[in-house]
């Protein structure tokens, strides 16, 4: 009998000193943190909307123009500026070093400059990318990347301005990823 719990022992400490090995390592950290919203159901009521001068910054629902489900985000302007945002919570389980994507689906009525930013809650910008989209009739991705700084939520914004040339965008499906 002493024999068999001498090895059941030694087995729990193996087992022991395995899971310790585990909770440790940065390979047992490591994992995908992901928030999204695609302007559906409550989702719509998360998106804080603001425009200047003629722009307009709203929503489209059951017209045939969203990527998937049937809400879009909008934005138009002539002389102006027009934007959507919305917060990506992640609570406090980010990683000082993680790198975090935005992602944000704009389907371009003309060519033009779009801009995705990213904020802190403190207001300080993580990072911006305002790519030139061409207008060929479907949504096209654009991505921002930050690496997150003991920050474990940011504000994502779609922007959209213009100096007199007409602009029209509509957007969809936001995912932010941050893998730790």
């Amino acid at each position: 009998m002493l024999k068999y719990a001498r090895g059941t022992a030694r087995w729990a400490v193996l087992a022991l000193v395995s899971l310790a090995a585990l909770t440790v390592s940065p390979a047992a950290q490591a994992e995908e943190k992901v928030t999204t919203n695609g302007f559906e159901g409550y989702d719509i009521d998360k998106w804080d909307r603001l425009a200047g001068g003629d722009g307009i910054a709203a929503f489209e629902t059951n017209q045939g123009t969203a990527r998937s489900g049937r809400v879009n985000g909008w934005l138009s302007t002539t002389r102006g500026w027009a934007r959507e945002g919305t917060w990506a919570y992640f609570g406090t389980n980010i990683w000082p070093g993680t790198v975090c994507t935005a992602e944000i689906y704009v389907k371009p009525v003309q060519d033009l400059q779009f801009e995705l930013r990213v904020w802190t809650p403190q207001g300080t910008k993580l990072a911006s990318n305002a790519p030139w989209l061409v207008a060929n009739g479907t949504y096209q991705t654009v991505q921002v990347s930050w690496i997150a700084e003991q920050q474990n939520n940011a504000f994502v914004e779609a922007i959209l301005g213009s100096d007199g040339t007409p602009r029209t965008v509509r957007l969809d499906d936001l995912v932010v990823r941050c893998n730790s």
